[in-house]
């Protein structure tokens, strides 16, 4: 159930209106067995038989995110060698409740945030995020916030870092000028190209498996984007030291920021790409330290602190 910190739902999904979808569009799936019961911020998952899981939008946001996976993400996946949660069946509306709904892959894997990528699950990462940043089709959508420029969200982070400022529990100091300016010079440097993008990395996102990369979960955010936007994200799942293994393998695999002058097959970046790529991840832990009670605890605060722009208390 919803703990007070997740919105609360718009529309009550009874496991009798799940039988009564699936019976009604899929009655191959009706009488598989179901299982654990996952209620997240837009999506409630039910699990389904060995390898399913029934996904219905628990509210308008996460109805109109997931349309779309249900557009692009399998189109988008049959290119890709990792795991992503694309549907099998597609639902429509019906027995009373509002919006289309999905069948997905069941996924095994431990949250990121439980259990970090290696270096070596890094490395996996980069290759992933390199299939990701391909050219777009003129009607991809585009994330309200995260296809936005880094100068168009200046104000969005300055509020943010005002409200990490006035926190009277903070688990560390902030060093409010580093992080200004670090975020001024990425919005200075400008946007080279744009490409796909997932543009929510967060480790609740990311399923590993003995530190390697299981799946990566969660599109409803994807859209066209400069890739410096998941690479600092990246930066910041990740951490410093096991970044440059990421770019190394993300070089390698021919993500779009490498075939431009400034990202090296050895993992460097030029002083523009590092900017926006630096300035990216600092948006990023910010925007997770904001809400970490709702993501996890912990999570923005120690990001900040590992890129050097907080000392832990």
């Amino acid at each position: 159930m919803p703990t007070g910190l997740v919105p609360d739902a718009e529309v009550r999904i009874s496991d009798d209106l799940v039988s009564r979808l699936l019976s009604a569009q899929h009655p191959d799936l009706a009488d598989l067995p179901r299982g654990e019961r996952h209620e997240g911020w837009d999506n409630i998952t039910i699990r389904l038989g060995a390898d399913l899981a029934v996904r219905l939008p628990r509210r308008q946001l996460g109805a109109d995110l997931a349309s779309r996976e249900h557009r692009w993400l399998r189109e988008l996946a049959s290119g890709w060698d990792f795991t992503v949660p694309a549907p099998v069946r597609l639902g429509a509306p019906g027995e009373g409740y509002p919006w289309p709904w999905s069948v997905v892959p069941y996924l095994e894997g431990d949250r990121c945030f439980d259990a970090p990528l290696t270096d070596a699950g890094a490395k996996d990462l980069g290759k992933a995020l390199a299939q990701v940043h391909r050219p777009a089709p003129a009607d991809a959508p585009r994330n309200p916030v995260r296809s936005a420029t880094l100068a168009e969200r200046a104000e969005l982070f300055d509020a943010r870092l005002n409200t990490l400022v006035a926190m009277a529990d903070a688990p560390a100091d902030l060093w409010e000028d580093d992080a200004r300016a670090a975020f001024e010079a990425g919005a200075r440097a400008g946007r080279e190209l744009e490409t796909w993008a997932h543009l929510d990395l967060h480790g609740g996102n990311v399923l590993t498996s003995k530190g390697r990369l299981a799946a990566l979960l969660d599109w409803g955010d994807l859209g066209v984007a400069d890739p410096a936007t998941d690479l600092g994200q990246a930066l910041c799942l990740v951490g410093r030291r096991s970044f440059r293994p990421l770019l190394d393998a993300y070089a390698r695999a021919g993500g779009a920021a490498s075939r431009r002058k400034g990202l090296l097959l050895g993992g460097g970046l030029d002083e523009v790409t590092a900017l926006r790529v630096e300035a990216e991840a600092l948006t990023y832990a910010a925007m997770l330290a904001c809400h970490e009670r709702a993501i996890q605890p912990g999570a923005g605060w120690d990001a900040l602190v590992d890129l050097g722009y907080a000392r832990a208390r």
